[in-house]
C-alpha cells in the first residue's frame, strides 16, 4: 500500500471531491453547515495523504486519505483539549479522514502512526465523532481528552446535531502506537512524500458507491459514512 502527500491543485481537488460524496452516502451521512469552513481550511492550508492500492486492480484510484497540520501551522479545531504545554510544530491534528472500501480506515490510521513518527509528533489530536455515531473507539492508544463537543461545523444530513470526542496521544500511548505499526515493513518515500508499507491486514476489493453511482446498499453506505467521520 502507498500513502502519498497530495502535492498537485488536481489530487486536492480530487481529495475534496471524494471526501464529500463518502459523507454524504445514503444511510447515514453528514456534511458542514453552510457557514462553516474548517473543512475548507483544512483541505486548503494543511497536509492532505491519499491512499492508494498501488499492486491492486486501480493502482492509480485513492481510496482513502486524511488532512493533517500541526498547531504551528494553524490552530486546532476546537479549543478543547488545552495542548499549549508541548510545542505546536510537535502538535498534529489528523482529520478529514475518508475511505471508500472497507478496512481502508484501520491502514490509514495504521500508516498516520509511521508519519508521526517520522515527523517526530509529541503529541497527535483528533476528534472522531462521538453521537449519533460512536467512532471513539477506532482510535487505540488515545485517550479521552474533555467531555464530548458539540460540533458546530456539521449536521446530519437531516439537520441533526453530531458531538465529537476530543482524544489525544502523546508520551507512551503514542510511543506504543507508533511501535506498534513500526512492527510491519514499510518505506518514506523520498522528501516526506508520504510510505509504501505492508498492510497488516486486508481491505475489500469492493468499493463504496457514492450517492447516485452506482448500487451501494444502506447498511454499506452507512459503514462507509462511518468510516469518513472517524
Amino acid at each position: 500500500m502507498e500513502l502519498r502527500l497530495l502535492k498537485t491543485e488536481l489530487e486536492r481537488r480530487a481529495f475534496a471531491r471524494r471526501l464529500g460524496e463518502v459523507r454524504a452516502m445514503r444511510g447515514a451521512g453528514f456534511s458542514e453547515t453552510q457557514r462553516s469552513v474548517i473543512g475548507e481550511v483544512h483541505v486548503a492550508f494543511g497536509k492532505l495523504y491519499g491512499l492508494f492500492d498501488e499492486r491492486g486492480a486501480t493502482p492509480h484510484e485513492m481510496i482513502g486519505g486524511f488532512a493533517m497540520h500541526d498547531l504551528a501551522m494553524f490552530s486546532q479545531s476546537y479549543p478543547k483539549p488545552d495542548l499549549t504545554h508541548l510545542p505546536p510544530e510537535k502538535v498534529f491534528e489528523c482529520g478529514e479522514l475518508w475511505a471508500s472500501a472497507a478496512g481502508a480506515g484501520r491502514l490509514l490510521r495504521h500508516a498516520g502512526a509511521i508519519i508521526a513518527d517520522s515527523l517526530e509528533a509529541q503529541a497527535m489530536l483528533v476528534y472522531p465523532i462521538f453521537k449519533p455515531w460512536n467512532l471513539s473507539g477506532n482510535y487505540k492508544n488515545f485517550v479521552r481528552a474533555s467531555e464530548p463537543i458539540e460540533w458546530p461545523y456539521a449536521r446530519t444530513l437531516d439537520g441533526g446535531k453530531i458531538y465529537v470526542q476530543a482524544m489525544v496521544s502523546e508520551g507512551e500511548a503514542l510511543a506504543a502506537g507508533i511501535q506498534e505499526a513500526k512492527r510491519y515493513g514499510y518505506e518514506l518515500l523520498e522528501g516526506e512524500l508520504g510510505l509504501r508499507f505492508d498492510a497488516p491486514f486486508a481491505i475489500s476489493s469492493k468499493r463504496f458507491a457514492a450517492r447516485g453511482h452506482g448500487t451501494t446498499t444502506a447498511s454499506a453506505s452507512e459503514e462507509a459514512a462511518k468510516r469518513a467521520a472517524a
